[in-house]
C-alpha cells in the first residue's frame, strides 16, 4: 500500500492521493498544508460518518480549538447522543482546565498523558493526523497546519492499535482533575514521568498542596539545581507561608555546593551524608518520587512517581533510617570551613571492603602501626593477603615503627625473626598469652584510625572466609581507648616474659612462684574482661552517643587499672633485679603531699560518709629558711614518693568506709640526722594481726582484690631513699596507721 509521498510544508495545497494496487480504489492517503480552520472543517465533515467510534489524541492545544467551536461541538454531542463511542486522550494542564472540563460534557470520556506531542484521531475506517507548527498556546483559525488523511485499511489499524496502548497507559481525566485540585495523586498507581518541563509543571502544581511534611534526600550536585532560579524562590515562599509543614532535607554537603547548602541550611532542616546516589521525596507520607543523579545545576528529565502505599511506607523507612544518621548541616559545614576531619564510626559487612581499607590504613601510616591479631591463623592469613608484605614496604619507606601482639608459635616466631635479619626495620612482636586473647584483631595507625574485625571462623584458609562483621573509626576517643588497651597488653607481655625469664631462675621457690602467677592473672582478667567486652560491643552502640561514651569511659578506666596493675609487677621485677631506678632530685615534701591529697578527694565515697584531713605539724621553726626553701625538702624521685602515697592512701580509702582519713607531714631532729616525717591513719578496720608479721612482704593482703603488692613496693621506694616504713594499729582500736621518713635534703 502506498502512503503519501510528501510531508514538507512547501507542499502544495491540492491533494496527493495514491490508489491501493491490491485493496481497492476507494482506500486513499492524501496530505494537504492549509489554514487551522481547513482542518477544523475537515473534522466537521468527518463526524457525521462515523458509525461506532471516533478515537482522538491531540496536544494541550487542542481540547481550546474544539471547545472554541461551536461546529466541532454540535457535531461530537451529535455523534454521543448517536450512541457513537468518542474517547480523546491529551494533555490537562492548569492552562487548559476549564476546556478539558467542558469537552468532557460533549465525548463519551477524557483521559491525561503527560506531554503529548502531535495530533490524531481515528474512526471506524479513517485516519486523519494534523500538525500546527506554531506554538502558541491557542492558536488562530488562520495558523497554518498539515493535514494527513488516510482510509487505507491497515494504516488505520495501525493507528488504532497505537491509539489503544495510549488509552491503556492514560490517566482518568477525572482523576486527573481532582489530583490537580486536591494535590492529591489518586489512587495508589506508579508511572515515569518524562521531561524536564512536565516535572517542572508537576511539582509546581503539587507543591502548594503539602500539607504535613516533605522529606527529601538529594545528591551533591542537587543543592546547586535546587537554589537556582525561580523553582528556589518558589520553595522559599512555600516554606515561609507553610509554618505548619516540616521540610526536611538530606544532602551530600561538600566544598563545591557549600554555599548552595547554606542557603538551603537558612529554609529548610539540613543534614548531611555522604556519598548519597540519586535523589527521592516522600509527600505526606502518602506520596513517593524519585530521580536518578543529575549534572550540576541541571533539573532532572525523568521522575518515577507512587503512591502505593506499601512502597511509600518503606521508602519513609528508608529516609528516617537516613535522616538519623546524617550529621547535622551545621556541623558538617563547620567542618569544612575550619578544615576539621570529621569523626567516623563505621560499620562495614563485607569482608572484601574490610581488606582493602587495610591495605588503605597501612599505606597512610607515617609514625606508627599496632596490630593485635586474634589468633596465629589470623596473622598467616595475613602473610597470605600481602598485608604483612605492605606493612614492610611502608616501614622501610617511612620508616614506621611496627609493635605486632599475637599468639606466638613458631612459624611467625621464625618470620618475624627473618623480617628483623633482612628488612632492618623497627619491627616488634609479643606473644599475647590465651587469657588475654580475643575473638577481635585489631590494627591502629597512627593513633588516629582504628579497624576492629570480629573473627568468624579460625579454621577458613583466607581472611575474607574468615572474618565478620568490622568497625572502622578515626574517632579520637574511641582510637585512643584501643591504643591504650593495646599499650596495657604489651606491657603485661612484657611482664608475662620477664616472669618466664623469673620462673626459670626461682625454680627452687616453685609455691610463690604459683602464688604470683594465681594472684596477677586473677587481678589483670578482672579489669580486662569489661575491656575486652565492651569493645565488641562498641560498633553496636555507634547510634547511640550516651551508651557509646558510657563504654568508652569504662574501658579507659579499667585500662588504666591494667597500666597500674602492669605497672606494679613490672616494678616488682626491677626492684628484685635490683633495677629500680630513681631521678633525685630536691622535692618540696609539703607540695607534693598536697597534691597527693587534693587528688585523692575525687575518690571519696559520694554520701560524704569518708573525709580526708591533711596537716602540717609543727615543730616551731619557720617553714622556710633564709633561701625560701622548704625547710621539709627532701632529696629523692618525686615521682616515686608520689606512688608511695598514693599506695597507702589507696589502702586507707579500701578499708575505711566511714570516718577520717588523716594526713600529717612534719620533721624529726636527732643528733645525728634531721628527717621528714609523713603519717596516714585511718579509721577503719585495721591491720590483721595473722599479716601484721610479713606486713610488707609481696602478696600479703586479707582483701579480697589486690595483688599485695603495694606495701612491698612502697617499702623497696622508702628503703631506696635512705628512709623507714612501719604500720601499726591505732591505740583506741580504730584503723590503723603507717608512717614512713625519708632524710631531709642538705
Amino acid at each position: 500500500m502506498l502512503l503519501t509521498t510528501s510531508t514538507s510544508p512547501q507542499a502544495s495545497n491540492g491533494k496527493v492521493t495514491a490508489a491501493s494496487d491490491q485493496e481497492g480504489q476507494n482506500e486513499k492517503t492524501e496530505e494537504r498544508y492549509d489554514v487551522i480552520k481547513y482542518g477544523m472543517n475537515k473534522t466537521v465533515q468527518l463526524l457525521p460518518k462515523v458509525r461506532h467510534r471516533f478515537d482522538n489524541c491531540s496536544d494541550i492545544r487542542h481540547p481550546s480549538i474544539n471547545i472554541s467551536s461551536e461546529a466541532i461541538k454540535n457535531a461530537l454531542l451529535d455523534i454521543k447522543n448517536r450512541g457513537v463511542k468518542s474517547r480523546f486522550i491529551t494533555e490537562i494542564t492548569k492552562d487548559n482546565l476549564h476546556y478539558c472540563k467542558e469537552l468532557m460534557e460533549v465525548i463519551s470520556e477524557l483521559r491525561h498523558i503527560d506531554g503529548v506531542k502531535g495530533n490524531f484521531a481515528v474512526t471506524d475506517t479513517e485516519y486523519v493526523s494534523y500538525a500546527i507548527p506554531s506554538e502558541k498556546a491557542i492558536p488562530s483559525q488562520k495558523e497554518k497546519v498539515v493535514v494527513i488523511r488516510s482510509t487505507s485499511k491497515e494504516f488505520v489499524e495501525q493507528q488504532q492499535y497505537l491509539f489503544d496502548i495510549l488509552w491503556n497507559k492514560a490517566v482518568p481525566a477525572e482523576r486527573k482533575i481532582m489530583e490537580m485540585e486536591s494535590g492529591v495523586m489518586l489512587p495508589e498507581r506508579t508511572e515515569i514521568i518524562t521531561g524536564a518541563d512536565n516535572i517542572h509543571r508537576l511539582t509546581l502544581a503539587s507543591a502548594p498542596h503539602i500539607r504535613e511534611s516533605l522529606n527529601t534526600s538529594i545528591d551533591s550536585n542537587a543543592p546547586r539545581s535546587l537554589t537556582s532560579g525561580f523553582m528556589w524562590n518558589y520553595m522559599k515562599e512555600l516554606a515561609s507561608t507553610k509554618k505548619g509543614v516540616r521540610f526536611r532535607y538530606i544532602a551530600e554537603i561538600t566544598k563545591d555546593n557549600l554555599p548552595y547548602c547554606k542557603e538551603m541550611a537558612k529554609v529548610f532542616e539540613l543534614r548531611h551524608l555522604d556519598s548519597i546516589k540519586g535523589n527521592l521525596s516522600i509527600i505526606d507520607g502518602r506520596e513517593y518520587r524519585a530521580s536518578p543523579s543529575i549534572r550540576p545545576g541541571a533539573p532532572p528529565d525523568v521522575l518515577i512517581r507512587s503512591t502505593s502505599k506499601v512502597f511509600v511506607e518503606q521508602q519513609q523507612f528508608f529516609f528516617e533510617t537516613l535522616w538519623n544518621k546524617a550529621l547535622p548541616a551545621e556541623k558538617r559545614i563547620r567542618e569544612i570551613e575550619e578544615g576539621i576531619k570529621p569523626e567516623i564510626i563505621e560499620t562495614i559487612r563485607e569482608p572484601k571492603v574490610t581488606q582493602e581499607r587495610v591495605f588503605e590504613l597501612i599505606k597512610s601510616a607515617n609514625e606508627e602501626i599496632l596490630i593485635i591479631f586474634s589468633t596465629s591463623n589470623a596473622f598467616r592469613r595475613q602473610v597470605k593477603a600481602g598485608t604483612i608484605d605492605l606493612i614492610i614496604r611502608t616501614a622501610k619507606s617511612k620508616n614506621v615503627k611496627v609493635r605486632i601482639l599475637s599468639p606466638v608459635d613458631d612459624y611467625v616466631r621464625n618470620l618475624i625473626d627473618k623480617i628483623k635479619r633482612e628488612s632492618k626495620i623497627r619491627i616488634d612482636i609479643r606473644n599475647i598469652e590465651e587469657p588475654f586473647q580475643t575473638k577481635v584483631s585489631v590494627l591502629i595507625v597512627d593513633r588516629a584510625s582504628l579497624l576492629s574485625a570480629e573473627l568468624k571462623s579460625d579454621s577458613k584458609e583466607t581472611t575474607l572466609e574468615a572474618i565478620g562483621l568490622t568497625t572502622y573509626s578515626n574517632s579520637r576517643a574511641t582510637v585512643l581507648s584501643y591504643a591504650s588497651i593495646f599499650e596495657s597488653l604489651w606491657k603485661i607481655t612484657e611482664f608475662a616474659e620477664n616472669l618466664r625469664i623469673a620462673n626459670i631462675k626461682l625454680e627452687g621457690n616453685e609455691k610463690a612462684m604459683k602464688e604470683f602467677i594465681n594472684i596477677a592473672a586473677h587481678e589483670l582478667r578482672t579489669p580486662l574482661q569489661p575491656i575486652l567486652g565492651l569493645s565488641e560491643m562498641l560498633s553496636n552502640a555507634r547510634n547511640d552517643p550516651q551508651q557509646h561514651g558510657k563504654f568508652v569511659e569504662i574501658i579507659v578506666r579499667n585500662a588504666h587499672k591494667l597500666e597500674n596493675l602492669a605497672e606494679d609487677i613490672l616494678d616488682v621485677t626491677r626492684i628484685e633485679s635490683g633495677k629500680l631506678k630513681l631521678v633525685m632530685e630536691k622535692v618540696d615534701l609539703h607540695k607534693l603531699v598536697e597534691s597527693v591529697v587534693h587528688d585523692f578527694q575525687r575518690f571519696l565515697p559520694a554520701d560524704g560518709k569518708v573525709k580526708m584531713n591533711y596537716q602540717k605539724l609543727s615543730d616551731g621553726r619557720n617553714d622556710d629558711d633564709d633561701h625560701g626553701m622548704s625547710r621539709l625538702a627532701v632529696l629523692g624521685d618525686p615521682e616515686r614518693i608520689a606512688q608511695v602515697l598514693s599506695n597507702l592512701l589507696g589502702n586507707a580509702l579500701k578499708f575505711t568506709k566511714e570516718g577520717t582519713i588523716n594526713v600529717r607531714v612534719g620533721r624529726t631532729d636527732s643528733p645525728s640526722s634531721s628527717e621528714a616525717i609523713v603519717s596516714i591513719s585511718d579509721s577503719g578496720q585495721g591491720i590483721d594481726p595473722e599479716v601484721m608479721h610479713k606486713l610488707f612482704e609481696k602478696f600479703t593482703s586479707k582483701s579480697e582484690s589486690g595483688t599485695g603488692l603495694g606495701l612491698f613496693l612502697s617499702k623497696s621506694i622508702v628503703e631506696a631513699h635512705g628512709g623507714k616504713i612501719w604500720g601499726e594499729n591505732n591505740k583506741d582500736g580504730n584503723g590503723a596507721t603507717f608512717t614512713f621518713t625519708l632524710p631531709l635534703a642538705t
